[in-house]
């Protein structure tokens, strides 16, 4: 069974009643909505056509909302229906970025995700959806695309429907007759003109927009006339999450190399002492910890319903790389809790203090990395989707910790010898860090590569073009690049060690902005 709807738009007149309806029977906060009506409007005076459309949750056959909720909030019901447990929620909005259709809000109140649902409550005692009760014109009409003698079965084989962003693979199952393709394809109309009663909301989406309406000008693109309102959700908290993430997986990736120059020459690090903790590895362990630790504050600073933190860990969805990334956070904080703790107890073998180093280094690796897996699953963002972003990600990590320790190399007890190499380590690291950013424009997710060209021209052009140039490339790479040239100079090291950090920062600030700059409806 698959519950869905046919909305037949050689019929709707675009009056809103079934968002009004649907307010008012699902009690919908004011300002958020779970159906609502687009208009867009083509042509030059006096050829002008106006068209509506009708928008709201697709009932996806491969939802990715339930894919990425880390704690199984959502689910796919046996009818079809996919629903959200309010009472799981943590308000962590990933289901959000999920979605490529704008379906899901928050509701401020409670905390916590909603969408339309169907009217379940009244599905299950055999009545329709508010929406196609009230419509005048019965354009929208609900049924089971897998009973062949439904309504909607029946339309689907009569008529080619079209479905929204099916490029996505999520299968839609809401499905629309003749309808204005501006209306369903936002790539395909723009916001940058203005409303009918109102003018378009200030912001990074409508600077967007204006970018991208001088560039279309010679298409005659639709033009977006009624719209609600879909703010983005992920700001400098996940921003700062990020960055914090990169050196606290840094530090212990530059642990690693160091530990490894050791060795080669001649020296004995990691050593198997009672002393070890107060030592090069002890320092850079318990730096790792500290912004590990400042990570999950800004984690769980972004949740709406923090005090539900643990449902992660308690109500985990395994399918989900937010859960999986959580977990391994928790595995790397207990080891680093261990390297420190243990050789302040008992005198361990270099063999063990190996071992755990080992497992360190690929804890820190897949601590830094996660996310870019996690961004894949985020289907409405593809910028964030892009194809190597988790291997970017441990790059990025490499020249935070590189660049922090070589700034601190005093505080971490880093011996002089050992500041040579790390200077080469994040040239090398910056090079790289350089080389992804000059080949982002080829890396688009597949089927998505319009969707992702129009993102990556806000980075490279766009209203973003700036801010990656000045700060990302120029202070963050060239200059470093330029200071780290100089032999024994640790004046210019230290300045580089700041250019690299501060144009770390803005390149992740970026990424997350430009990835929501878009609209998806």
């Amino acid at each position: 069974m698959q519950l869905g709807f046919v909305i037949d738009h050689t019929k709707c007149i675009g009056c809103h009643a079934c968002t009004v309806a649907c307010k008012s029977e699902n009690q919908v906060p004011l300002g958020n909505f779970r159906t609502w009506v687009k208009y867009t409007e083509e042509g030059e005076f006096p050829k002008v056509k106006r068209s509506f459309a009708v928008l709201r949750c697709n009932q996806c056959t491969a939802a990715p909302c339930i894919e990425i909720c880390p704690v199984n909030a959502l689910e796919k019901r046996p009818d079809g229906i996919v629903d959200v447990d309010p009472a799981r929620c943590i308000g962590c909005k990933a289901c959000m970025q999920g979605c490529p259709y704008d379906a899901l809000y928050l509701n401020e109140s409670s905390g916590t995700a909603e969408k339309c649902h169907f009217c379940a409550h009244r599905t299950e005692i055999g009545l329709a959806p508010a929406c196609a009760v009230v419509c005048p014109t019965e354009a929208i009409i609900p049924g089971d695309f897998h009973d062949p003698e439904s309504m909607v079965s029946k339309l689907a084989k009569e008529h080619n429907l079209a479905g929204r962003k099916t490029e996505a693979g999520t299968g839609p199952n809401v499905l629309y007759r003749e309808v204005s393709e501006a209306g369903i394809n936002p790539q395909k109309t723009n916001i940058a003109g203005g409303y009918l009663w109102a003018n378009s909301t200030p912001g990074t989406q409508l600077e967007a927009e204006t970018f991208h309406a001088k560039q279309d000008e010679s298409k005659s693109l639709a033009r977006t006339t009624y719209q609600v309102d879909h703010p983005a959700r992920w700001g400098w908290k996940i921003t700062g999450y990020l960055f914090l993430k990169s050196l606290a997986a840094g530090i212990f990736l530059i642990l690693a190399v160091l530990s490894v120059l050791s060795v080669l020459g001649g020296q004995s690090m990691p050593p198997g002492t009672g002393a070890f903790a107060a030592g090069a590895m002890g320092r850079l362990s318990l730096g790792a910890l500290i912004f590990l630790g400042l990570t999950m504050v800004f984690l769980l600073a972004d949740l709406k319903r923090p005090e539900r933190f643990l449902y992660i860990l308690l109500k985990p969805n395994w399918s989900s790389w937010l859960t999986r990334g959580s977990f391994v956070l928790a595995g790397y904080g207990a080891l680093l809790t261990l390297i420190l703790a243990l050789p302040l107890l008992i005198r361990l073998p270099g063999a063990v203090m190996w071992t755990l180093t080992g497992l360190g280094t690929v804890l820190a690796a897949f601590s830094a990395c996660y996310t870019g897996w996690l961004f894949g699953q985020a289907k409405g963002r593809v910028l964030w989707m892009r194809r190597g972003l988790w291997a970017h990600l441990i790059v990025q990590a490499m020249v935070a910790g590189a660049a922090l320790v070589l700034l601190g190399h005093r505080q971490f007890e880093v011996s002089m010898m050992h500041l040579s190499p790390l200077r080469w380590t994040l040239v090398g690291s910056l090079m790289v860090h350089f080389i992804f950013i000059l080949t982002e424009h080829k890396m688009a997710p597949k089927n998505r590569e319009p969707e992702y060209s129009r993102t990556v021209a806000l980075l490279t052009r766009g209203p973003f073009a700036r801010r990656r140039y000045v700060a990302g490339i120029l202070v963050g790479i060239a200059l470093p690049g330029v200071l780290l040239l100089f032999p024994n100079v640790l004046w210019a090291w230290n300045l580089a060690a700041v250019g690299a950090l501060i144009g770390l920062y803005f390149e992740e600030d970026i990424m997350v902005k430009a990835g929501q700059a878009l609209p998806l409806s």
